[in-house]
């Protein structure tokens, strides 16, 4: 660890005395040749001559006298990249270090000047294959299923993705496995074992998904950060590189981040959002058409502003619509005044704070979204996960009742299971069924609350649900929740015994299965279910 803890610690300080030394804004010719030597986790980019292998060289040989702590060059590499046989030469007679091809691995991530290749993608995506036959996918319920491809599955892929431009065909293939293993365990399913939308799957809960992270918008999240550093800290030695970042992902950034100008160095112009929170896209937009996209790019508010020369830069047709857009601007522009000794300030919109973070970021790409109505009433109760998921594809309308198995063509009940009077659907299962609204008057009864159970009138089970929760309040609120999911899942599971068991419905049956499982739910921590004062049916 101690010398792990040195090459970190050298690592800092030799970037930072090559920044000062050596380091320059790249040139064609520095992109074309170049060494990197690394030993152990300490990465240093050079150009193959004499002078700055001498200088990064006497930096080491500094540090280790001051410290004592030495870098053994030869448990070091050198990886030329587009280097002639001449160079070579030079670096294998100056650096007593191994010699290793590049493209290569560092720290686990793969390094290359071009597009990564679906060779050097696949071992990660193998990796993440290798994992589900270990895991005894046919013991685990969906909702445990659900816990691993969230924080397993999806957790490997973010390193690799804050780093590399992970391409569409990697998402697709990662996205299958994924969608295979929550809803069949395996790596293989077909779209008849997935009860939801995989695009539905992968929005928050509270927009109607199971929470599990969209790779699509996931990647783009955490490649946001470099953006975001970039803008906040030109100052960084590798902040003049061209960072391979997608449009998308530029275009949300433009739109998240406002700037408050100071000495107006560090803010663009004419894109971003400096001006009372808007960018001159949004308020002169047909005099941006008249400026060169590389003043676009490249032009502060400091040079803009400077003797006016944001004027020089229009060099399209003067149109009307440029004539009126630029006397608009003049007039926001004619009193502001740049502060020189107070630098520049970029707001992230999209959390309290003010700063970047990769969950505010994921999160803002869903801004707008319609959110779901029983999110509170399904994942912020006290229930077991399998009973939340239950209820989770209730609200979807995607549970394997009669009326889907006819769709699909598959076998099933002529009629419900548990009344034979009607046809089987998920509403009228738990509460419409003369048999589910006897179970929900007796079950309620027991804690007082039977003036709540489901009327003849009521067809669906989520407005019901939804009017009986508004009726109480506080711990008894909470407590009556788990209650009713308690019942649905008890209703669901009588029911599926009736079908695959053929056992007759019974109503005593299944009101003692439900007090069981309500003395069970209480004891593992159901507070308000515990706090319901009538006694236990059963106990």
């Amino acid at each position: 660890m101690l010398f792990i803890l040195v090459m970190d610690v050298l690592g800092h300080m030799v970037a930072k005395a090559a920044a000062d030394v050596l380091l320059q804004p790249l040139s064609s010719r520095a992109l074309q040749h170049r060494i990197s030597l690394y030993a152990d986790d300490v990465v240093l980019f050079l150009r193959p001559e004499a002078t700055d292998i001498a200088v990064i060289m006497n930096i080491l040989q500094l540090f280790g006298d001051a410290s004592g702590l030495k870098t053994n060059l030869q448990k070091s590499n050198v990886l030329p990249i587009r280097c002639g046989h001449t160079e070579l030469a030079l670096v294998q007679e100056l650096l007593p270090c191994a010699l290793m091809d590049f493209p290569c691995k560092y720290l686990g991530l793969p390094l290359s000047l071009k597009k990564l290749t679906k060779e050097q993608i696949q071992p990660t995506i193998d990796r993440i294959a290798d994992r589900l036959p270990g895991w005894k996918a046919d013991l685990m319920t969906r909702a445990g299923r659900r816990i691993q491809v969230q924080f397993v599955l999806t957790a490997m892929l973010i390193y690799l993705a804050m780093a590399v431009d992970f391409p569409p065909w990697a998402i697709k293939v990662v996205d299958k496995l994924r969608r295979s293993f929550l809803w069949r365990g395996r790596k293989d399913a077909r779209g008849g074992h997935c009860l939801v939308a995989w695009g539905k799957v992968t929005r928050p809960l509270e927009l109607g998904g199971l929470g599990i992270s969209d790779l699509k918008h996931l990647c783009w999240a955490l490649r946001m950060r470099w953006v975001w550093l970039k803008k906040t800290d030109p100052h960084r030695p590798w902040a003049a590189l061209p960072i391979q970042i997608p449009g998308q992902v530029y275009a949300f950034f433009s739109i998240a981040v406002i700037s408050e100008v100071g000495n107006g160095n560090h803010t663009l112009f004419w894109t971003d959002r400096w001006i009372h929170g808007q960018c001159i896209a949004d308020l002169a937009p047909r005099l941006l058409e008249a400026i060169p996209k590389r003043r676009v790019k490249q032009r502060t508010v400091h040079e803009a502003l400077n003797g006016r020369s944001w004027v020089l830069d229009i060099k399209g047709a003067r149109t009307v619509g440029v004539i009126v857009d630029f006397l608009h601007l003049w007039e926001l522009l004619y009193n502001f005044e740049l502060e020189p000794d107070v630098e520049d300030v970029h707001i992230w919109r999209f959390s309290a704070s003010g700063k970047y973070s990769a969950k505010s970021a994921y999160e803002g790409f869903f801004q707008g979204s319609t959110e779901f109505g029983p999110y509170e009433r399904i994942w912020r109760t006290w229930a077991p996960p399998k009973c939340r998921f239950f209820l989770w594809l209730v609200a979807h309308n995607r549970c394997w009742t009669a009326d889907r198995l006819a769709c699909r063509g598959l076998p099933h009940p002529v009629q419900c299971p548990l009344c034979d009077q009607e046809d089987e659907t998920i509403n009228h299962l738990l509460v419409s069924c003369v048999f589910a609204r006897q179970f929900w008057y007796l079950l309620l009864r027991q804690v007082g609350l039977h003036s709540l159970s489901p009327q003849p009138s009521d067809s669906s089970f989520d407005i019901w649900w939804e009017k009986a929760i508004r009726a109480t309040s506080g711990l008894m609120q909470k407590g009556l929740n788990s209650l009713i999911v308690l019942g649905a899942w008890t209703l669901w599971n009588h029911r599926n015994r009736c079908v695959f068991y053929g056992i007759t419905p019974n109503l005593g049956r299944a009101l003692s299965l439900a007090g069981v499982e309500r003395r069970l739910w209480s004891v593992a921590g159901a507070k308000g279910l515990s706090s319901l004062t009538a006694p236990l049916f059963g106990s």
